[in-house]
């Protein structure tokens, strides 16, 4: 889920209550909400620059496992290495204190642990900082040969399907679904192949009457809203249609771009991190997919799949049109055609809209800052020959009779092109040919009911929005828990009843008293601090072994940077000292 959806699931209180930790002191200070702080760099920075030793790589942790899905107690508390299981839940204490990561239960009482989707690219350069990738030599670049001609973006595959839809008409069949001739049209006017997505993570119900394209379509299609599922057909919400047009094509394309990392990687760690490496490099400009590997390796991380993850991204990110691919004699390079990151930028670049150029002959060059909303119109009125750098549509007898007889009407279309042109007149002879097309079709208007969607020409208001939202198919059957609940001491059984000098103080105690405060620390997880050859030294106890009157202890010796399993037996070291996280202080 996203930041706006937890958002909802949470009281005011409680997110007033995030923002009383100390990670938040700067973004608070600012007069920031939760919501706001959580996807604000410069409180990302802050919060990762407050955070103790724990903390921060109980928040790594999480990215290692991380996948848009929530993530089981077990598997989350495996990745801890040379941590206690106390530090580690105190870490995890504070993270959830801040609103970062939150607890969910499931079924019988099964713990899951989750964070807000959206800010996974947006922490990932803060939590794993890395060299800076190389931009290419462009001197080099020059003598690169495509791999295939570029693809059309994301958001134009949608209008290219919604338009077909639009054609085709939005009846359902008696089993309530799109007939096969219009779902073979669906197929052709989307370039994401099957195999993109299934490879990146695409899931479908088993019921699920539709390939892998046309179902990713028709339901981010219902995500956006621009669809609704009725019993007889496909609804269009036309207001909602008239304002995705009218948003930015770079602000589309960043929102779609969000929605399907979390939609497709389900469950898919490696590939949220090469994603998340990806965004870093600057848009439109050319990097060499061997230097983006190189990087990889560096993030640390347990059990990723680098080589097939990355591919699959780049293959996904293609098939989107979000991406370029090309070579430099044998080096594969890359480069954005989008800004993936823009939807958290305070800037945006200005769009200025080129207006289209109509031939006599009723040729419709399009530049490629035509609105979208003209696009559309220009998908059901004319036919379009080509959709590249600058797209052709033409005017036809057929196009415009096909036109009429779904709703539109000569006037209309006239009234279209002359706004489309910037308001240049249209020649006499293509009006012409206009009314003489649409005379013998004005009176076999289709009913109603299979008119085109029409949409007004003017901009509807910008507070009209598209937050993120998600299926939320990982969360069903959660419960999210009450944050309020999660305080160390619960985790620290008896704490009230363990000596005060224990935690306090160092002290040479008898072997008896060692063991006592090793089998206190065995059952907290937590550490203990030992004096050993005039060094404090951190120790996190494994297990006891006795041994006839005698004892010793195994587990993980904290020197420095170091960590090792030792076997100490109780006269090893001089002095000891119990550690509660969080109550008695830190090693």
């Amino acid at each position: 889920m996203f930041v706006q959806e937890w958002s909802e699931k949470l009281t005011s209180r409680v997110k007033r209550q995030f923002m009383m930790s100390p990670l938040w002191t700067g973004a608070a200070g600012r007069g920031l909400k939760w919501e706001e702080a959580v996807l604000d760099r410069l409180s990302i920075q802050e919060a990762v620059d407050q955070m103790d030793e724990a903390s921060a790589a109980v928040l790594r942790a999480f990215y290692n496992c991380f996948g848009a899905g929530p993530v089981s107690e077990e598997r989350f508390f495996s990745l801890r290495q040379r941590f206690s299981g106390a530090e580690f839940r105190y870490g995890l204490i504070q993270l959830q204190n801040a609103g970062l990561v939150f607890a969910l239960r499931q079924g019988w009482g099964e713990r899951l642990y989750a964070m807000p989707s959206d800010c996974f690219m947006l922490w990932h350069p803060y939590l794993f900082p890395i060299g800076q990738l190389p931009e290419a030599d462009r001197m080099s670049v020059w003598e690169q040969r495509q791999e295939d001609m570029a693809l059309q973006p994301l958001g134009r595959q949608l209008l290219a399907v919604w338009a077909e839809l639009a054609r085709n008409g939005s009846g359902l069949t008696a089993k309530g679904v799109l007939p096969k001739k219009t779902t073979a049209k669906l197929m052709q006017a989307a370039s994401v192949t099957d195999s993109d997505l299934l490879q990146a993570g695409w899931q479908q119900e088993e019921t699920d009457p539709y390939n892998p394209a046309v179902s990713f379509m028709l339901k981010l299609s219902g995500q956006l809203g621009v669809l609704v599922n009725e019993k007889k057909l496909l609804r269009w919400e036309t207001q909602t249609l008239a304002a995705w047009f009218s948003k930015e094509e770079l602000f589309r394309e960043a929102l779609l771009f969000q929605w399907c990392l979390n939609e497709l990687l389900y469950k898919k760690p490696a590939m949220w991190h090469v994603m998340a490496l990806l965004t870093r490099l600057e848009p439109g400009i050319w990097y060499s997919d061997a230097a983006l590997s190189d990087q990889l390796c560096q993030l640390d991380l347990q059990g990723m799949e680098w080589d097939q993850s990355r591919n699959a991204c780049l293959k996904l990110l293609r098939g989107f049109g979000w991406m370029e691919l090309a070579w430099a004699g044998e080096n594969k390079m890359l480069r954005w055609t989008i800004m993936p990151q823009l939807l958290y930028q305070k800037q945006r670049p200005p769009e200025r809209p080129e207006p289209i150029m109509i031939e006599p002959n009723g040729d419709l060059l399009v530049p490629p800052g035509c609105p979208y909303r003209i696009r559309w119109e220009l998908e059901l009125v004319a036919e379009r020959k080509s959709d590249d750098y600058m797209s052709v549509w033409q005017l036809t007898r057929s196009s415009i009779e096909r036109a009429i007889a779904h709703g539109r009407s000569v006037a209309s279309i006239m009234a279209l092109l002359q706004s489309a042109s910037g308001g240049t007149p249209i020649s006499p002879l293509l009006a012409s040919s206009l009314t003489d097309w649409g005379k013998q079709t004005e009176a076999d208007k289709k009913p109603l009911a299979d008119a085109y969607p029409e949409l007004s020409l003017e901009y509807p208001s910008a507070e009209f929005g598209f937050p993120l939202r998600s299926s939320e198919r990982e969360f069903t059957g959660c419960e999210l828990m009450n944050h309020e609940d999660f305080r160390i001491e619960r985790f620290l059984p008896e704490l009230e009843r363990v000596p005060i000098n224990w935690m306090q103080q160092f002290r040479s105690y008898h072997h008896s008293t060692r063991l006592e405060i090793l089998e206190r620390a065995l059952s907290w997880q937590a550490p203990v601090q030992l004096r050993m050859n005039d060094n404090t030294v951190a120790f996190v106890p494994a297990r006891l072994e006795r041994s006839g009157n005698g004892w010793t202890v195994t587990g993980v010796l904290r020197e420095a940077e170091t960590h090792r399993e030792v076997c100490l037996s109780p006269e090893m070291w001089e002095g000891m000292k119990l550690v509660a996280p969080g109550v008695s202080g830190f090693v």
